[in-house]
């Protein structure tokens, strides 16, 4: 059911905002807001477990949607990152490519952090019910040393997926590149390295908003009811 609403999310809502000329910027943020809440929603229903999951994983959207533009602005994106990109300046009104481009970021990454926050929550949430009297420090702790174990596989899976899609490109790119460094400076390639980067940031920060946020409500809800 979730699937269902984030493909109509994306392509009966966020397309259309693209070709009507709306700000793209806005439209991928809000996006990504309503596949992150719907989706843990869904799975989870409204409690403690959704809404710390909630925040870590809009906070770590929103730092690689910030990793993303400083990257795109220092290294002076145009948004042609394939032959596609072409084509789609002769669409009426002409879309924004450098926008484009970072929606597929934003919308490339808001899956993996929404998988390592709700694993995040649900794991501290267990381990708070186990052990009633953990303290904040100890809980955020164990949370830490959770997330770095989880960081090492998603990180992968994130920049294999990226590569895994734009393999053919990556191909050609290669074949007829004249050497290495020629290779780093096309912007098709350039842009995977950034997306791979504020993927894997947007995953890395998620773990200690998470863990910080589940410590903070996850004990003082029980300081709650152990004083009531």
């Amino acid at each position: 059911v979730s699937l269902i609403y984030t493909c109509i999310s994306v392509f009966c809502v966020f397309i259309p905002w693209i070709l009507s000329g709306k700000n793209i910027y806005a439209g991928v943020l809000l996006v990504c807001v309503f596949i992150i809440l719907m989706t843990l929603l869904l799975v989870n229903g409204w409690d403690r477990k959704t809404l710390c999951a909630s925040l870590g994983c809009v906070g770590g959207v929103v730092v690689a949607a910030i990793i993303t533009l400083v990257f795109s602005r220092i290294m002076k994106f145009t948004g042609y990152t394939n032959e596609h990109s072409y084509y789609l300046t002769s669409l009426p009104g002409s879309p924004n490519l450098a926008a484009i481009a970072f929606s597929a970021v934003l919308i490339g990454a808001v899956g993996a952090v929404m998988d390592v926050a709700m694993s995040m929550s649900s794991s501290l949430y267990e381990l708070s019910i186990k052990v009633p009297d953990i303290s904040f420090k100890s809980l955020v702790s164990s949370g830490l040393s959770i997330g770095r174990d989880m960081m090492g596989t998603m990180a992968n899976t994130l920049v294999l997926a990226y590569v895994g899609s734009s393999l053919t490109s990556v191909l050609l790119i290669c074949t007829y590149a004249d050497s290495f460094s020629d290779i780093l400076n096309r912007e098709a390639i350039a842009y995977e390295i950034v997306q791979a980067i504020a993927g894997s940031m947007g995953i890395l920060l998620a773990i200690p908003i998470t863990a910080f946020v589940c410590g903070g409500l996850y004990v003082s809800k029980k300081e709650n009811e152990n004083y009531v």
